[in-house]
């Protein structure tokens, strides 16, 4: 399993998402020193777990499922770039 399908993974199982999109931009990062490992990532989700929730918590509830992939070692993840919606949210987007 890749790193994109172990965030989908996580995002589906940990905070039941029920959209992810995830956006691989580590290849513009190689040979960047501070990247310590791990890949850089935009993540869109959108989770009935974020209903009446803030975004910052949002965010935090996100860090939180992918901890083990963000401060473990090996690092998957290096950079992390979070849009979180409820599904009312979600949809007014679409």
């Amino acid at each position: 399993m890749d790193e994109v399908q172990e965030i989908d993974r996580i995002m589906r199982e940990k905070l039941q998402a029920t959209q992810v999109k995830i956006i691989d931009e580590s290849h513009l990062h190689r040979g960047h020193k501070a990247a310590g490992g791990g890949g850089h990532y935009h993540l869109t989700v959108a989770s009935p777990s974020f209903e009446g929730i803030n975004l910052l918590d949002r965010n935090r509830m996100v860090y939180q499922a992918l901890d083990e992939h963000i401060n473990g070692s090996p690092k998957m993840i290096h950079a992390l770039q979070i849009k979180a919606y409820d599904p009312k949210q979600w949809e007014e987007m679409q």
